[in-house]
């Protein structure tokens, strides 16, 4: 099965070097005072306090501005706030505005929103599951003015910087009932001019915004999550930006179209791919059984097979590979058929004569879940149906779009997902994802995962300030998820982009293309705009 869906991608790619290759067809002409973009699938929001997945993010980094921010070398920079101060405990934070700032409606941006903003993080009925954990222990917020405004904790945490580069909403575009999931209302230098779902989101540069700093009238992102449809566009010159997928990549070296109009580049991704398993399943509630899931697959084979030319680079924990946070104890699992077996006899799982295993009349089956937006992850899902029918367990594979996958994971409504865990920002405290604090509807253990001793090791970690202490008990929260592991960890992998000749000025950080300044801010065209 596994060969005959590669069989399956060569031949669409061979169908698409055919099509891309045709002359036949006039070019469009693009024009160059809009930027034309791209995204998977349609964002669930744009308001940043409740946005937690990729695309959402991608808009709301040109709408929104946070109180600082990252450039491409991950270090802390100005951004809505110009400076700032840390005590020497740790504890408060003294943030000055930029005097400058102003909302859509040109009304200046004030502390009191600041203060409001995090409000919102803190209420427990807004599902601000990407900034809660860093502002759990806040103390006090005070606005002495409105260019300040003093943010006080209970506890230090070594990380808090990031936290804060949670974008600002507006206090008075709430009250007047805006900011809705569909009206973003924010202080960047874009604005939302329309929204058709599931075709284009178009933003226009507000007005009085430097068009020397932002030389694109129109920012465009086209929703396309068909692969193939998506690179032909990008082929024929009517996307700037555009994901190229593995199978995708040798073509677009071959295609004279794809290399008129692009360049091909590959950026890293400060993320580890995994599959996050329901801890509150019957079946994966035994960590003997999550264990023997983890070596019931070859998974470096399937890293050379689903990532070619170089493959992936395999973890064995929750950080991204490279990151000297990994344990270097820490092995990798293997493929152990035997051992997978022992262990899910201990816990009682019995094999039957139909080859599937049962504890009683139950038999040991669950569901996983992925995105229709992302063969990989069908393709992944495929590889382990058929790797866990060879010890006996039945996994039942179920496709949904994006948006509907995505409010899934996020209130743990799964019993097993693959998902690309990407640390933005780029802090990898894995508190916010696997501390039991953090279930649904908390935080972002989206799997239910409960383990006192991991509990501990991530409290420690998030509380020193003594970077090489921190950096030992990072390493030791890895070896405490991997022992008891709440996912299976799978690897980091880089991604091609397609990206329009006609654009300079587009860098590449450790993070990848986005969420970083300028980042594509600060993409320019080639030629002057047209007037």
């Amino acid at each position: 099965m596994k060969k005959s869906l590669l069989r399956v991608g060569v031949a669409v790619v061979l169908c698409l070097t055919a099509m891309a290759c045709s002359r036949s067809a006039p070019k469009p002409a693009v024009a160059r005072d809009t930027l034309y973009r791209h995204l998977d699938g349609d964002p669930p929001t744009l308001v940043p306090v409740t946005t937690n997945e990729e695309f959402g993010l991608r808009v709301e980094d040109l709408i929104f501005r946070p109180l600082v921010s990252i450039d491409r070398d991950r270090h802390i920079v100005p951004a809505l706030a110009l400076s700032w101060a840390v005590s020497s405990d740790g504890l408060v934070y003294d943030f000055r505005l930029d005097p400058k700032a102003r909302w859509e409606d040109g009304s200046p941006v004030t502390s009191a929103d600041v203060a409001f903003t995090l409000g919102r993080v803190r209420d427990p009925k807004v599902p601000a599951l990407n900034w809660r954990s860093g502002f759990e222990d806040l103390a006090a917020v005070e606005t002495p003015d409105a260019a300040t405004v003093i943010v006080k904790f209970q506890k230090p945490y070594a990380e808090r910087l990031l936290a804060f580069t949670m974008p600002i909403v507006s206090e008075a575009a709430f009250q007047q009932k805006r900011n809705n999931d569909r009206e973003p209302f924010g202080d960047g230098p874009y604005k939302l001019e329309s929204w058709e779902p599931n075709q284009k989101i178009t933003l226009a540069r507000r007005p009085g915004t430097s068009a020397a700093e932002f030389p694109f009238a129109k920012v465009v992102f086209r929703v396309i999550p068909d692969n193939n449809v998506r690179f032909l566009a990008g082929t024929r010159g009517e996307l700037d930006e555009f994901r190229v997928t593995r199978d995708q990549r040798s073509v677009a070296e071959k295609t004279p179209e794809f290399l008129e109009h692009n360049r091909l580049v590959e950026a890293p991704q400060f993320l580890t791919v995994m599959v996050v398993w329901n801890c509150r399943h019957p079946l994966l509630a035994d960590k003997r059984v999550r264990q023997a899931l983890a070596m019931a697959w070859p998974r470096a084979d399937t890293a050379k097979r689903l990532y070619p030319p170089n493959g992936a680079s395999l973890v064995s924990g929750p950080y991204p590979a490279g990151a000297e946070e990994n344990a270097p104890d820490v092995a990798v699992p293997r493929e152990d058929l035997a051992e997978a077996a022992r262990l899910l006899d201990a816990a009682g799982l019995t094999k039957g004569p139909d080859g599937f295993r049962r504890r009683g009349r139950q038999r040991a089956s669950f569901e996983m879940l992925f995105p229709a937006s992302y063969p990989i992850y069908a393709n992944i899902s495929q590889i382990l149906k058929q790797a866990y029918e060879k010890v006996g367990v039945d996994l039942q594979l179920r496709s949904l779009d994006w948006a509907a996958y995505a409010d899934r994971f996020q209130a743990g409504e799964f019993d097993a997902c693959p998902y690309a865990n990407t640390f933005m920002p780029p802090n990898l405290d894995q508190y916010p994802f696997f501390h039991s604090s953090q279930m649904p509807p908390n935080g972002q253990d989206a799997g239910f995962y409960r383990s006192a001793e991991a509990d501990r090791a991530m409290e420690a970690a998030r509380r020193e300030t003594d970077s090489k202490r921190r950096l030992e008990l990072y390493r030791q929260v890895h070896r405490v998820l991997a022992a008891d592991p709440p996912a299976d960890f799978l690897w980091s992998v880089g991604q091609y982009w397609g990206i329009s000749k006609s654009l300079a000025a587009v860098e590449i950080s450790p993070v990848g293309l986005f969420h970083f300044l300028p980042g594509p801010l600060g993409w320019k065209p080639l030629t002057a705009p047209a007037r």
